[in-house]
């Protein structure tokens, strides 16, 4: 037998919804607890003192509550604040009960928290309604609330194995440099006295290319092991593919790690029998010490990397002052940047976005490049860190924008992009913090022609942390007026997505770590499946970057990725070469 509804449906929905009727009027709780009963409501929790509700949700939170306004201490007006308090954004929806209707009564209660009235006398059928109406809402929200705690997890624990990982060299299961630095840099606070050899080896590449990768890795792990054992007192880390970096703390004058490594020379300077085949590797050590050098972790590895012997039959060699002058590279880069826009030394490369689901050109990411007639090619890793350290990055920053717009309006006025065909230019942190970035880009795109739409900006995650604030005024003011925003490197920084809902994103770029790990952990394809999930809940679409092979842009494809960008669609062009893809597409597309 099913009951007589009033709102129209045939079953009740949220029948098992706990409500909870306050009133100080016991007449009137029974009223509408019969009321919600013939409904087809069956968990009702009926309370005429309101000092009962806190302990009552104490014990359990109901997911609605009826709340009389007009109640002897608290008051309803009081209660609502206080159970807003405590429960925060965890707080069941209320409905406020009034037989007064006046504007004061209800500003004030929407104030405190309420989020709807049922004026006395109750309407029946609107009553019922607007109670469906609360926990239809308050269900959607908890539904979501749920996924994105989820998803937290899921990138908490993914985060902590990445961060496990993060200081593992992977071959040799031997510290990484992130551990190194660390672990330096803990005795350095001590006031320890470090000892640090960097040691290199040679002909590892050559054996690589002769022997294959194996060889050379079992090769790797065996001096591994050998430095290891010869090195107990030290702690040894893996730099990099041939090279390792070691430290011990020294006392006065001491020179035990010296004298510990010309038996490691001894050692590692013969042949090794890997399987069947005899190996021979080369082997350079340079030294550098904190109380003669300098007390920076960095600077001190940096420093014994410089003392590296030059191949010359030396094997050990101390850094000394006289070779601070490859350091000067770096300051040649920063003085030489700060004319970089004024020479005309810079230039933008494209790299193409694919629609997974067409294969057509859906836009492309710009990438900044610098020639200096006295530097040569400067890599963008280079320079990048030190413009954004000195501040020169907002002169960039300018530069790229205006150029990027000025190039994609000459398109666009030749036919060749325009539709749903956007460019993406990355914006950096500093340049977040700036309150006239919005105005500044609006202001671009006026002067050139070009139509919001067509553009897009790429913020990281830890640009946006550095002040949340001013960087959603910055993009909401960009969104609004039509250009599009997105996360770059998503997932990397922060496992919260509670700065989703307050900034205008409309895409999120997975980190190429996790699709590239994507083949071969389920854990990784789970957590790329999750987040293209929740970004497509949040109303944004989703790019992959750093696709390599067709079966990753297949299976992004199949998660319901949208975009794709990498080296097997295609490596970053200059303009004309994306001009003549603009006008002579490619066929990327890969089939079911």
């Amino acid at each position: 037998m099913t009951r007589n509804n009033p709102i129209g449906e045939t079953q009740t929905p949220h029948a098992d919804a706990t409500i909870m009727v306050v009133d100080d009027n016991p007449a009137n709780v029974e009223l509408l607890c019969e009321m919600l009963e013939d409904a087809g409501y069956s968990n009702l929790i009926g309370l005429s003192d309101p000092k009962q509700v806190e302990p009552r949700c104490e014990r359990a939170l109901p997911q609605l509550i009826l709340l009389d306004i007009r109640m002897p201490e608290p008051d309803g007006h009081k209660l609502l604040r206080r159970l807003v308090e405590r429960w925060e954004d965890q707080c069941p929806p209320v409905i406020v009960l009034t037989a007064q209707t006046d504007e004061e009564t209800r500003d004030r209660a929407l104030g405190a928290g309420a989020r709807d009235f049922l004026t006395k006398p109750f309407d029946q059928r609107e009553a019922l309604q607007r109670i469906h109406n609360s926990l239809s809402s308050h269900s959607q929200y908890l539904e979501r609330v749920s996924e994105a705690r989820t998803l937290e997890q899921m990138v908490a624990e993914r985060t902590r194995e990445l961060e496990r990982l993060a200081l593992q060299e992977p071959i040799t299961g031997m510290p990484n440099r992130r551990a190194i630095l660390a672990g330096m840099a803990e005795h350095l606070e001590q006031g320890d006295t470090l000892a640090v050899a960097f040691i290199a080896l040679s002909d590892l590449e050559e054996i690589a290319h002769l022997h294959g990768y194996p060889a050379m890795e079992q090769l790797l792990r065996l001096v591994a092991r050998l430095l290891n054992r010869k090195l107990e007192e030290a702690e040894v880390g893996c730099w990099g593919n041939a090279e390792f970096v070691c430290f011990r703390r020294e006392h006065g004058t001491g020179r035990q790690l010296e004298q510990d490594l010309v038996a490691v020379v001894e050692e590692l300077t013969r042949t090794f029998q890997i399987g069947d085949l005899r190996l021979n590797t080369g082997l350079r050590i340079g030294m550098s010490r904190s109380d003669r050098d300098g007390n920076d972790a960095e600077q001190l590895v940096r420093y014994a990397a410089l003392a590296l012997p030059r191949h010359d039959g030396t094997a050990i060699r101390q850094f000394d002052a006289s070779l601070e002058q490859s350091l000067r590279r770096r300051g040649e880069i920063e003085h030489e940047l700060r004319n970089a826009v004024s020479n005309h030394e810079l230039s933008l490369m494209f790299q193409p976005k694919i629609n997974l689901a067409t294969g057509a050109l859906a836009g492309a990411e710009t990438l900044l490049r610098w020639y200096n007639p006295r530097l040569g090619q400067v890599s963008p890793g280079d320079f990048i860190p030190l413009a954004e350290g000195s501040g020169e990055i907002l002169t960039l920053g300018r530069w790229v924008l205006e150029e990027t717009i000025r190039q994609t309006a000459q398109w666009y006025r030749a036919g060749l992009t325009g539709g749903d065909c956007r460019m993406a230019v990355n914006v950096a942190a500093r340049q977040l913090t700036r309150p006239d970035l919005a105005e500044e880009i609006l202001a671009l795109l006026t002067e050139h022609g070009l139509p919001s739409h067509c553009l897009e900006v790429e913020v990281t995650e830890s640009g946006l942390m550095e002040d949340v604030e001013q960087a959603r005024r910055q993009l909401k003011q960009l969104a609004d007026a039509g250009v599009s925003v997105a996360i770059d490197d998503f997932g990397t920084g922060y496992s919260s997505l509670a700065y989703l809902k307050d900034l205008p994103v409309s895409t999120l770029k997975i980190d190429r770590a996790f699709i590239n790990a994507m083949g071969e952990h389920q854990q990784d394809q789970n957590l790329v499946r999750t987040v293209i999930a929740m970004a497509h809940n949040f109303g944004c679409a989703v790019v992959a970057e750093g696709i390599e092979a067709p079966d990753q842009a297949r299976t992004l494809l199949e998660l319901g990725c949208e975009l794709a960008q990498g080296f097997w669609f295609a490596r970053p062009m200059q303009a004309a070469q994306f001009e003549q893809i603009c006008r002579q597409p490619p066929d990327w597309h890969f089939g079911a």
